[in-house]
């Protein structure tokens, strides 16, 4: 509780993106190092403007955890505890996307995790899952690979596709 009596606020969910961001801001700078004089000079002012922004962000937020308006916790972050498992799984799909698209390629990749994200959501019936899913990544295939030339990993379907066309 706050001094005035009400609740106080938990921040560490609001820390996130600001420390996300000075860390990239950070990162990116140590990264252009070989890069030509216009990138280092308007990325180090990018990054001294996050990083000066983030600043006064942190300060402000310990002056609130001093005060007691403030305190440790990440609140309802994570949404209602009975969303949980799925968030979860749903992280779970984003992992084994990123790990299995090298093998079986972009399209089929992201086939397989829509009607596994479609399915966890509770999208019905079985033959909507598959037709939005086949259609999401039929379109990203034909967008991103055939129309861009995007370098993305080749799978059975986009080698299959290679020898028809």
């Amino acid at each position: 509780m706050s001094q005035q009596g009400k609740p106080s606020k938990p921040v560490l969910a609001d820390l996130i993106l600001p420390v996300g961001a000075a860390a990239y801001a950070v990162y990116y700078v140590l990264s252009v190092r070989s890069f030509p004089f216009q990138a280092q000079v308007s990325g180090m002012a990018m990054a001294i403007l996050v990083c000066l922004l983030v600043s006064i962000f942190l300060v402000r937020t310990l002056i609130g955890l001093r005060r007691g308006r403030y305190r440790l916790g990440l609140g309802d972050f994570l949404g209602p505890p009975e969303s949980v498992p799925n968030r979860l799984l749903f992280v779970g799909f984003i992992l084994a996307y990123v790990a299995a698209v090298p093998w079986l390629g972009f399209t089929l990749t992201t086939f397989v995790f829509l009607c596994l994200s479609f399915a966890v959501v509770g999208v019905r019936p079985w033959r909507r899952v598959v037709v939005v899913a086949g259609t999401a990544a039929l379109v990203g295939w034909l967008f991103f690979i055939v129309l861009l030339g995007t370098r993305f990993p080749a799978g059975p379907f986009e080698r299959l596709m290679g020898a028809l066309f």
